[in-house]
């Protein structure tokens, strides 16, 4: 059996791989099509087609990043809470330490990985199109070459130490947000640690407590989705299998709707509309001076959306379908990968015939290059996906082993030389 059927199906993992996918959507449309972080086209313009409210979710990767820290939130807790709630404290405790011990390892080592491809792609001139290209998003990743060995691995030693430590990585800048992945599992480790031995209802309201908070204080990406994460986990250990028939039919789907039409808050200039205006206006009094208001209506759309999806049964359903099975499995790779597939595999399909005609500016300079027609779009799309995914598939079969093995051991021998009940996978 291959080492990704390892992995079982859950709705859970399906929402992260869907997430997933919406991030590599949204950077792809922040590189070609940066209108669409707007609601409309300019003021008293009528907006295009994926301007409008749920479309315009091609772009929503701001609200996908908030998915992915509630998933956080309700992964890193789920064990211990059903633990604590059975009265097995010791195993709870046992089980904090054990993933509190894993946890870099299962993020350090894949993220390490993915920055050497990068950076080897950096030092063979993978990027060097990129730099002459007239979208933004890419041109701001360009990274040439380095002048010499030893540069180019000091560079690479700098780029791995500093994305664990300032959050950015010079040859991948949307590593930036694995330091707070990192930070939100040990926010949920730390808040299991206090309340393992409290009530179902006294962890319940200190949740909510460091959710409000998390609220007062600006923490809208990271604090208020992992500690809603955590209650849904709650709401998961009080209902159990039965949660799917707890609401009315129309409510949780109702939810959904509301969550995904909230995750639609426009990124920029959200004046130019009415409706996100309207938004804007309710926040404003209530959030906190020079509050990032987009945040916060990424992440309230992304809590009411897991909510809704947690009380579907028809959710839930699709979620743990094979294909958003394998989105799930394939999703952290997928993440790591896009990036340096979008400055080189995309930019090379969409540009390189503009490239072999390149055309100079009076001074000598290389000016823009153009861009292909909307049928070049049409071919350079799916070729693009089929090989990230086809990437990140056997990413999934040959190195996340090797990084689950790197990182069992290494618990193994901290914990000194206990055994563990079945190996750590990426998650």
């Amino acid at each position: 059996m291959p080492p990704a059927a390892a992995r079982d199906a859950n709705w859970i993992d399906g929402l992260r791989g869907c997430a997933s996918f919406v991030v590599v959507t949204g950077h792809l449309c922040t590189a070609f099509a940066p209108y669409l972080h707007s609601p409309a086209m300019g003021e008293d313009l009528p907006p295009t087609l994926f301007q409008y409210p749920f479309l315009r979710l091609v772009v929503g990767g701001r609200s996908a990043v908030a998915l992915f820290f509630l998933v956080t939130g309700y992964v890193n807790s789920i064990s211990p809470i059903a633990k604590s709630r059975a009265g097995n404290t010791d195993a709870a405790f046992h089980g904090i330490a054990k993933s509190a011990l894993a946890r870099s390892g299962r993020l350090v080592l894949p993220t390490v990985i993915a920055t050497v491809f990068s950076w080897l792609l950096a030092q063979l001139g993978g990027y060097s199109m990129g730099e002459h290209v007239d979208a933004t998003w890419i041109r701001q990743g360009w990274h040439g070459r380095a002048t010499d060995p030893w540069t180019a691995i000091e560079s690479l030693v700098h780029a791995v130490i500093e994305t664990w430590t300032v959050g950015w990585d010079e040859y991948d800048g949307t590593q930036w947000t694995l330091i707070l992945f990192l930070e939100g599992a040990f926010m949920v480790y730390m808040t299991m640690v206090a309340t393992v031995l409290v009530t179902p209802f006294a962890r319940k309201a200190i949740i909510w407590a460091l959710w409000v908070y998390s609220w007062l204080g600006g923490q809208a990406l990271k604090s208020m989705n992992v500690f809603f994460g955590m209650f849904v986990a709650e709401l998961h250990a009080d209902f159990g299998a039965e949660a799917t028939n707890y609401l009315p039919m129309p409510v949780p789907s109702l939810m959904m709707i509301v969550g995904l039409f909230l995750c639609g808050y426009p990124q920029d200039a959200a004046e130019l509309a009415g409706w996100s205006r309207a938004m804007s206006n309710i926040l404003l009094p209530i959030t906190p001076k020079e509050a990032d208001i987009r945040r916060y209506w990424d992440s309230i759309g992304a809590c009411i959306l897991l909510l809704g999806i947690f009380f579907s049964k028809n959710a839930r359903r699709v979620l743990t379908s094979p294909s958003f099975n394998f989105l799930g499995r394939v999703s952290f790779p997928v993440y790591l990968l896009h990036n340096q597939l979008i400055k080189t595999l995309m930019t090379w399909m969409i540009y390189l015939p503009s490239a072999m005609h390149p055309t100079y500016d009076d001074q000598g300079q290389q000016k823009d290059l153009e861009r292909g027609p909307p049928l070049q779009f049409a071919v350079a799309i799916p070729v693009f996906y089929y090989i990230l995914y086809r990437l990140a598939h056997l990413w999934v079969l040959y190195i996340d082993p090797l990084c689950a093995r790197l990182t069992n051991w290494a618990v193994k021998k901290a914990m000194g030389g206990a055994s563990s009940e079945k190996p750590i996978l990426i998650q």
